[in-house]
């Protein structure tokens, strides 16, 4: 059920991202908060669908031909708050959208498709000093989307930018989300 549920979010997203000639007002979402860099070159959204009011987390790059779609949970919007025991952070372990994906490229056999749409399971190492989260290359998937263990690299490069540009711009999102007094569940 929940497969279906990000299926169907992605293809929306993808389809409305994709719409030349969409009015803002014509979009299936809602763009509450969007994190530019100082580059400009990518970006992390916080979207709201429409229909239900469902949130979620989109990520671009210009130089990229695809997009990724987080889930919003408060544990991807969290992930580098919380230290472990040991005083380190725990690895970021998410699940990745990535509509119109081409079959037949490196990472094929992570995670799962459905028809041209790959859903990869994430396990990110990376640390946050002064502001910044720095990620720790490489990133580790798995077949499957409910792994035990995570021992498959992360190889196409596409998907390495989209999970960087997704870590280390939401500390930016996260300022914009608070100025905009926006509550998240």
């Amino acid at each position: 059920m929940a497969k279906k549920i990000i299926l169907l979010l992605a293809l929306i997203f993808l389809t409305a991202a994709n719409a030349e000639a969409a009015e803002e007002n014509d979009l299936p979402f809602d763009t509450l908060a969007v994190a530019y860099p100082p580059a400009e070159n990518e970006i992390l959204a916080l979207i709201k669908m429409k229909s239900d009011g469902k949130l979620g987390f989109m990520v671009a790059a210009k130089d990229l031909d695809s997009i990724g779609l987080f889930p919003c949970t408060r544990a991807n919007y969290e992930f580098y708050l919380k230290k472990d025991a040991a005083g380190g952070y725990p690895p970021f372990i998410s699940v990745m959208v990535v509509p119109r994906a081409q079959r037949g490229q490196v990472d094929e056999n992570l995670g799962d498709w459905d028809e041209d749409v790959h859903i990869i399971p994430i396990y990110a190492l990376f640390d946050f000093k002064d502001g910044q989260i720095i990620c720790e290359k490489p990133f580790f998937s798995a077949s499957g989307l409910n792994p035990s263990h995570y021992q498959g690299k992360i190889q196409n490069p596409n998907y390495e930018r989209l999970i960087e540009v997704f870590m280390t711009n939401m500390p930016r999102l996260h300022e914009i989300v608070e100025s905009k007094g926006i509550a998240l569940p």
